[in-house]
């Protein structure tokens, strides 16, 4: 066979060999990406809890709470979803509001939101988003008093004890709530566990357009409530 003949049967026995790996690896690198990313398009879930500070009027009447949040959405492109959320937080009332009147009380808020999720730079390790969006919010206060004591028994052999503790009483003199529309806005940091599950730490701002109460005095105000919670957890 001539010279000619066998040059190019050499080049493509070489040349297959490489285009064979080039495919693989190729296709490895895809495919190991896709697995440590995960896909553009996806369902979105975030479980967390943390504290919440009463800011503004609220601040001056409820003591800093705590609560959780948890939420499920669709992640419609990498750096866009949206998520529908259920976030609940207990209050107490500050003392020097019923100072002097033997009065105690609490303050429940539950709100479902639906937010824009906005993730800045998603491939990052170290991330940050934006969100956001309308919720109707629902806000509880209950007002009670000292009613009396009671004796209430306690007997546990295997701990060698047995009284009858006097223990106060207290009875609910009032309770009112309120439904009510309001929006809030913020901003997490994310740090990233595997493919698209992060750790995440949240601050967030929510108003909620509160009713309007006649004062004795004359006027009228409205019961807006402001409030900051900053949450940790983990979302996807």
């Amino acid at each position: 066979m001539r010279l000619h003949t066998l040059l190019p049967l050499a080049l493509l026995a070489l040349a297959v060999p490489t285009a064979a790996s080039a495919q693989t690896d190729a296709s490895t690198v895809g495919f190991e990406s896709q697995g440590h990313e995960g896909p553009s398009r996806h369902f979105m879930f975030n479980v967390g809890g943390g504290v919440s500070f009463p800011i503004s009027d609220a601040g001056d009447r409820f003591k800093t709470g705590g609560g959780f949040q948890v939420g499920a959405g669709f992640q419609f492109q990498r750096n866009l979803g949206l998520m529908g959320e259920y976030g609940y937080t207990a209050y107490g009332i500050q003392s020097s509001v019923l100072t002097g009147t033997g009065v105690d009380g609490n303050h429940y808020m539950q709100y479902g939101s639906l937010n824009a999720v906005w993730n800045v730079i998603p491939q990052s390790p170290l991330g940050f988003y934006l969100i956001g969006g309308p919720g109707l919010y629902y806000r509880k206060v209950q007002l009670s008093q000292l009613a009396g004591v009671a004796a209430v028994p306690y007997c546990d052999p295997w701990l060698y004890y047995c009284t009858t503790d006097v223990v106060p009483v207290s009875e609910i003199i009032g309770s009112r709530s309120s439904t009510d529309f309001g929006l809030s806005a913020g901003l997490g940091v994310t740090l990233k566990i595997y493919g698209d599950l992060r750790l995440y730490v949240e601050g967030r701002y929510h108003y909620i357009f509160g009713p309007n109460f006649n004062l004795p005095s004359g006027g009228s105000k409205h019961a807006d409530g402001q409030y900051i919670p900053v949450n940790f957890g983990i979302r996807y």
